[in-house]
């Protein structure tokens, strides 16, 4: 009986890994406590997203840098040391008083502290185990995110309904560490070299281009990378997906109770947001090993669009749950599937020699539209006095991003033999 390939193992260590990793974390918690520290300290909604915004800012200056540390040291050892600094900071927040500074610094910190745990790391992981699969590993891997964002919303509301926020704090600690640590400590290697293996498990003979005759991938270097007009297109439409999508996810629940749902219902709404995310990011994956890459993640979009249309009707009660569960599922797919897309369009495109310190760009990209796009909608709504007028406009950019990546041209052939 043919053995199972283990770089599915790692996939499967990998998936848990984002689960528990800074950015599932952080998105899938974040809005929970929103409502207990608005009571707590009186503090505006708008006030706790400029939190957000200071972690985007934290990640754009950081992720080139994280991206050269692991290209250069391993990603294994950014991520364990990444889990270990994020829980620290996480746990801290238990201790939060009613300083918006001290709070703002907690997110900063632990943006910094724990980037070794997101998609970059992992990316450049499964990029290297995978070729021909790559697009499928990279959806099961990336799917992490919807995991974790599934559980935490349900584990953190049922933790502050038992135990109040404080303890919440330190219980969704215990569990992100422990969990993240161990599966990639226990399971993931570096590279199949490392075990004797090749990419999806072929033999050497089959494994073509500078990879096979020098044992390392090609690829262009970053100075080349940014020289290139689809690289910056690109830049562009991942910062207009993440400003979209990541505000549809972070005003679901404020938007719902607004509107008179329960706040665990509310919470189930953005549990399905991160059940589709899975969805989209395995359909994403198989989707993108078949057919063009950027026309998947094009056609994953339209989810979003509707999305926004369907949550500017305006509904109230059990008519909007009903249409924030249909929203939080349309726009969960488009958000899997486009992050997947990133690293899937980064490797083809760019090559894997420098796969992270390149990655880290679209990382950065997509996380700067990730946090301004919530600040920008809370303020939106502050102004209009509803959530209207902002939702059609952020329909209108994931339109635009769509065409962007339509209008990308095939991938390259063969990439240079780069050299350190």
């Amino acid at each position: 009986m043919r053995r199972i390939f283990y770089g599915w193992y790692v996939t499967i260590a990998c998936c848990l890994g984002l689960a528990c990793g800074l950015t599932s974390v952080m998105t899938g918690t974040f809005s929970i406590f929103l409502g207990p520290l608005v009571a707590e300290f009186g503090w505006q909604p708008s006030e706790l997203f400029v939190a957000l915004m200071l972690a985007t800012v934290t990640v754009t200056v950081a992720s080139p840098v994280i991206g050269v540390l692991i290209d250069r040291f391993g990603a294994r050892r950014m991520i364990l040391a990444g889990f270990i600094l994020e829980g620290i900071v996480l746990a801290s927040f238990a201790a939060q008083d009613a300083s918006l500074g001290t709070y703002y610094a907690r997110f900063i910190l632990m943006t910094l502290l724990g980037l070794g745990t997101t998609h970059v790391s992992f990316a450049r992981v499964i990029s290297l185990w995978f070729d021909r699969q790559r697009g499928l590993a990279l959806g099961i891997a990336l799917a992490g995110l919807g995991v974790g964002g599934m559980i935490w919303p349900l584990l953190s509301q049922w933790a502050i309904d038992a135990y109040g926020w404080r303890t919440a704090y330190l219980i969704v600690t215990a569990v992100v560490t422990t969990l993240g640590f161990l599966a990639i400590a226990i399971i993931v290697r570096d590279t199949p070299a490392a075990m004797g293996l090749q990419p999806d498990g072929m033999p050497a003979a089959n494994v073509a281009g500078a990879a096979a005759k020098t044992g390392q991938p090609g690829g262009f270097t970053l100075a080349q990378t940014l020289r290139q007009t689809g690289f910056w297109m690109m830049i562009l439409a991942f910062f207009l997906v993440g400003f979209g999508t990541v505000s549809l996810q972070m005003h679901l629940v404020p938007l719902l109770k607004l509107r008179g749902v329960d706040p665990m219902r509310a919470a189930l709404a953005l549990s399905l947001f991160s059940a589709a995310l899975i969805v989209g990011r395995l359909a994403g994956g198989v989707l993108m090993d078949r057919f063009f890459a950027s026309r998947v993640a094009s056609a994953f979009l339209i989810g979003p669009v509707v999305a926004s249309m369907l949550l500017a009707a305006g509904a109230d009660g059990a008519s909007a749950f009903s249409g924030g569960a249909i929203a939080g599922v349309l726009a969960g797919l488009a958000s899997g599937a486009e992050v997947n897309a990133s690293a899937y369009l980064a490797g083809r495109y760019f090559g894997l020699r420098y796969f992270s310190r390149i990655y880290a760009w679209y990382f950065s990209a997509y996380s700067i539209g990730a946090g301004f796009g919530p600040l920008v909608t809370a303020r939106a709504v502050e102004h209009y006095g509803g959530y209207t007028e902002i939702l059609y406009i952020l329909g209108g950019l994931l339109v635009f991003a769509a065409l962007l990546l339509l209008s990308l041209k095939p991938f390259p052939r063969a990439f240079p033999q780069a050299q350190e």
